[in-house]
């Protein structure tokens, strides 16, 4: 009998860890937003493109059996979103990570991005900017001298695999506008391409546009400067990139706006499809180098 009484506690104990692990796992994934549902498993070996959603802020993860890619980190509420999510990604290394320019909503999480994990070349451009999230990002990337910080310069390339990263701005050493700085970059994958422009404006384009051919600036997949506001996507920088889908990275009931009907209108009278993260949450597309899918 005593044996018996002994295998039952066991199993009523073992059941009742079973279910605080459970609601532990239910738990951060509630608080921190991980949302596992959206996360393929791509066993091809398929390059992904994950337009993170951070609320009103920008973050893009590309992933590949190469290596990985961050592109900005949100803001510093979000940062935990975002490590969540990197993490149930399975990724522990990021070959490059990018932070366009130093405004909140794009590097308030990099701290603790540059902090947990291990980034090997970090891009960003050389400005002036004086605010606490911005030299909490600078105290982190002196704490991690393993991580080699290079500066923007358009006409860069940096490969990862056959992934291409190239560098199109910023293109002056001063802006009036922060946003201007913004590194600007074409992904190139085999025959797909993605551009990825941060909050750059009008000006920037123009200047990209200026330096570029249209073989340059050609792209399937537009990620929407500057959350859509107006002050971006220009005609003539929306008819260079002519991508089929565009992704707008904002957040839901926003301040700001964003996206600004007028960006919204020349989107739609181009035929560009239109993916927003305030609408659809997290975007994942995922290519084999000769068109793109989106996984729900």
């Amino acid at each position: 009998m005593a044996k018996s009484s002994s295998k039952s506690t066991n199993k009523s104990a073992t059941i009742i860890i079973g279910i605080l692990i459970a609601l532990g796992i239910w738990g951060y994934n509630y608080f921190f937003g991980a949302d596992t549902e959206k996360i393929p498993v791509d066993a091809d070996g398929n390059l992904q493109f994950h337009f993170v959603d951070v609320g009103q802020g920008d973050s893009i993860i590309i992933t590949s059996n190469d290596g990985n890619v961050l592109i900005d980190a949100g803001t510093s509420s979000s940062a935990q979103t975002l490590m969540a999510y990197i993490d149930t990604l399975g990724i522990d290394t990021f070959e490059y990570a990018v932070f366009t320019h130093p405004h909140e909503d794009h590097i308030g999480g990099a701290d603790d991005v540059v902090n947990k994990y291990d980034i090997e070349n970090v891009i960003m451009p050389d400005v002036d900017y004086d605010t606490a999230n911005y030299r909490r990002l600078l105290d982190a990337l002196e704490n991690s001298p393993e991580t080699n910080v290079i500066e923007a310069q358009s006409g860069k390339s940096y490969k990862v695999g056959d992934l291409e990263l190239n560098v199109l701005a910023p293109n002056s050493s001063k802006y009036s506008s922060t946003n201007d700085y913004s590194v600007v970059i074409r992904a190139v994958y085999f025959n797909t391409s993605v551009m990825l422009t941060g909050d750059a404006e009008e000006l920037s384009e123009n200047e990209i546009l200026g330096k570029y051919s249209p073989a340059m600036l050609d792209s399937d997949i537009l990620k929407v400067g500057h959350h859509g506001s107006s002050s971006s996507s220009s005609p003539a920088f929306l008819d260079a990139v002519s991508p089929e889908i565009a992704v707008i990275s904002c957040g839901k009931g926003n301040d700001y706006g964003h996206p600004h009907k007028e960006t919204v209108a020349a989107l739609e009278e181009r035929n560009i499809i239109i993916n927003r993260t305030d609408l659809l949450g997290t975007i994942v597309y995922v290519t084999d180098g000769n068109e793109f899918s989106l996984l729900q």
